[in-house]
């Protein structure tokens, strides 16, 4: 009864000196390996059995319900000038209110309703869009956009949709609206584009590894559903997680992210550090084996710890530098 540990947002550290050092002991315990899952969401997506990664569609069966058709994210950013580059920044530092989100959604959809196009908000700071048969676009998930510049980052579609004109025309709408007037009035930062990203259908989940699932996420709530579970939030604390005889379980937990919020993010992963990792001893006596899986910029680095990995105490721990 494996218990696998997804921990989203740990790899990279915020700094080369900032250490976990529970964590890290047992990292060096474990038997390491390198998945080529690029995200979090492409490790998941394996191992549910997808082809291919359609987060919007199970995003949206988490968020929603699930949906026919063709979906994209179209979420809300900050797009913000800088030098001769433009820079994104996602919703978590924009604050988007449900009124916001309702008059934003309203004139989107009356700009391209008539070219096919539904637009969706079933959260403030998710936002969906339902596209046309065949006019999905190549595009780039908006974790990997972040603080970057974003040329030759933007959708590219093969169809009769020209994506940066629709870009554009998105943009400029959203400049001249009644809600950033007054978001600048206010000076807050403005939600002054949409971006595009992890198209697809809402896939058919025929099995899962996993009997349980503790995610707030959105991504792995959807598969779990989509796969016939109830997914719950997870628990405070390892040592409240229940282990089941038999059964797999899957936990998901991020802290915020470090490039807008390093503070708040050393905190909540020192936290974690404390409660998650300084039980896994007791973690493998319950489930036999526990598995931890970090999402870095390149790969997925999976760690596996079963019942002999407590006596490796000769193994020098390294910094979670030495892991991204």
């Amino acid at each position: 009864m494996p218990l696998d540990l997804l921990i989203q947002g740990l790899l990279p550290p915020a700094a080369p000196s900032f250490r976990l050092p529970r964590l890290e002991r047992w990292l060096a315990r474990a038997d390491l390996a390198r998945d080529p899952a690029p995200d979090a969401e492409a490790w998941l997506a394996g191992r549910f059995g997808l082809d291919g990664t359609p987060v919007a569609a199970v995003t949206l069966a988490a968020d929603d319900a699930p949906a026919e058709g063709t979906w994209l994210r179209a979420d809300p950013v900050y797009a913000r000038v800088q030098r001769d580059t433009m820079v994104l920044h996602d919703a978590s530092v924009l604050e988007v209110t449900r009124a916001e989100a309702d008059q934003l959604v309203a004139a989107l959809q009356g700009l391209f309703g008539s070219d096919g196009f539904e637009f969706h908000a079933p959260f403030p700071d998710r936002w969906y869009v339902r596209v046309p048969e065949g006019e999905l676009p190549r595009t780039t998930p908006l974790s990997r956009a972040l603080g970057r510049d974003t040329f030759g980052l933007l959708p590219q579609g093969t169809g009769r949709v020209n994506w940066l004109s629709a870009i554009t025309e998105a943009q400029m709408l959203l400049a001249s609206h009644p809600v950033n007037i007054a978001r600048e009035a206010a000076r807050t930062p403005p939600i002054n584009s949409v971006w595009f990203w992890g198209g697809g259908r809402t896939p058919h989940i025929a099995s899962t590894p996993y009997a349980s699932v503790y995610s707030d996420d959105p991504f792995a709530r959807g598969l779990a559903l989509l796969a016939g579970l109830a997914p719950q939030l997870p628990p405070a604390r390892l040592a409240d997680l229940p282990a089941r005889p038999g059964e797999s379980t899957l936990v998901t937990l991020a802290p915020v992210r470090q490039q807008d919020h390093e503070h708040a993010w050393k905190g909540l992963a020192s936290l974690l550090d404390l409660e998650w990792a300084g039980s896994f001893a007791g973690a493998l006596a319950r489930f036999g084996t526990v598995r931890l899986v970090l999402p870095s910029e390149k790969d997925t680095v999976v760690a596996t710890l079963e019942s002999g990995a407590r006596w490796r105490w000769w193994r020098r721990a390294r910094s979670l530098t030495a892991h991204a």
